[in-house]
């Protein structure tokens, strides 16, 4: 019996230490126990994001934390060019264009990656920032950031911004080593805790460029007050205090593995799961496949909804169909979240059953 039903990528499975953590605590968040506590949980997460700079945690969702990153890090007259690989690479996009910034997009099918060849088309002298998705969850498709990012760097003044949402806790992630200037993750991915935090890392260029940044509206998401905030070990507006302990907990599971083998083990899992949908008749949607999350495509033209279907009546497992255009056509497993090997040969046992009945 699969005890472990959920399997789409965010909200992701919660790791029971977590549950207990995040219901466990109700500390006053302006109370001398909540400072010191904050401030370790900050020491905590740079160790994952892999940084020495700068960190705020947001009572917020990833999206709000992408918004914080464009009102924060963009001036009204920059120039800003986008990666849309797919439906959380367009929303980079279509924040930018609330806001009215001018924005250029990089394109390319879904299941395929930006890659550099197509920048060295791209006038990067004149642009102010380059948006991107690390790993876009729509599609389960990796970018190489660390290749992009460096290229970026030797031949712009550009910032680099990336979703990280699907790939800070799960996969390898190196914010300082790759030049990244501000990352945004979320709560309910690689971290394991349920929704409700965004977590947001920045450069000490792109904090001089934030503070220098008057004219950018912005009340709720203005980091400037985070930082005089976190001056007394404080966030500015009242936390999801419960949700901080929970992903307090998680940071204490990651790095107690240790991070480098919680990448492997995801890589692993992915590894695994790919070889035997292939097995299974399934076909791998991504061209670059993500080690967060796997997409598959089911033999014949049968819609994926089906097979979601029986997974979900059936046995209580929880899978995400494909977004959009996308629906009916993929269905994404996630690797993140409290899953291990064992989770994985036993959904692969139970799909070859239930699928098996539909093709029969």
């Amino acid at each position: 019996m699969l005890t472990k039903k959920i399997f789409t990528p965010g909200p992701t499975q919660v790791h029971p230490d977590v549950l207990k953590a995040t219901i466990s605590f109700d500390t006053y968040h302006r109370s001398s126990e909540f400072k010191t506590f904050h401030r370790s949980l900050l020491e905590k997460l740079k160790k994952i994001f892999l940084t020495e700079q700068n960190i705020n945690i947001l009572t917020t969702s990833g999206t709000g934390g992408m918004e914080a990153a464009v009102v924060n890090f963009l001036n009204p007259s920059d120039r800003v060019l986008v990666f849309n690989q797919g439906r959380f690479g367009a929303r980079w996009g279509s924040i930018c264009k609330a806001y009215g910034y001018d924005v250029s997009e990089l394109n390319c099918d879904y299941g395929e990656t930006i890659k550099i060849e197509q920048l060295k088309n791209a006038d990067l002298g004149k642009i102010n920032a380059v948006l991107l998705t690390h790993s876009e969850t729509s599609t389960a498709t990796l970018t190489e950031i660390n290749e992009i990012s460096k290229y970026v760097k030797s031949n712009s003044n550009a910032i680099v911004i990336v979703d990280a949402i699907t790939s800070v806790g799960a996969i390898e992630f190196r914010m300082d080593d790759w030049q990244i200037d501000v990352a945004v993750s979320a709560s309910q991915k690689g971290l394991m805790t349920q929704p409700g935090i965004a977590i947001i890392a920045y450069s000490d260029k792109a904090k001089d460029k934030m503070m220098n940044n008057p004219a950018s509206r912005r009340f709720f998401f203005d980091l400037r007050k985070e930082l005089k905030s976190l001056s007394e070990d404080l966030t500015t507006w009242t936390p999801a205090v419960g949700l901080f302990y929970g992903i307090d907990k998680a940071c204490d599971i990651i790095l107690t593995e240790g991070l480098e083998r919680k990448w492997r083990r995801t890589a692993e899992m992915a590894s695994y799961f790919r070889t035997e949908s292939v097995k299974n008749d399934f076909r791998i949607f991504s061209k670059y496949p993500s080690d967060s999350l796997t997409a598959v495509t089911l033999p014949e033209g049968i819609p994926t909804g089906k097979l979601i279907k029986k997974l979900k009546d059936n046995h209580g497992i929880q899978t995400a169909n494909g977004q959009d255009k996308m629906k009916d056509k993929i269905i994404r497993f996630s690797h993140m979240g409290d899953l291990e090997l064992n989770d994985f040969i036993e959904l692969n046992e139970i799909i070859k059953k239930e699928f098996s009945e539909i093709t029969r």
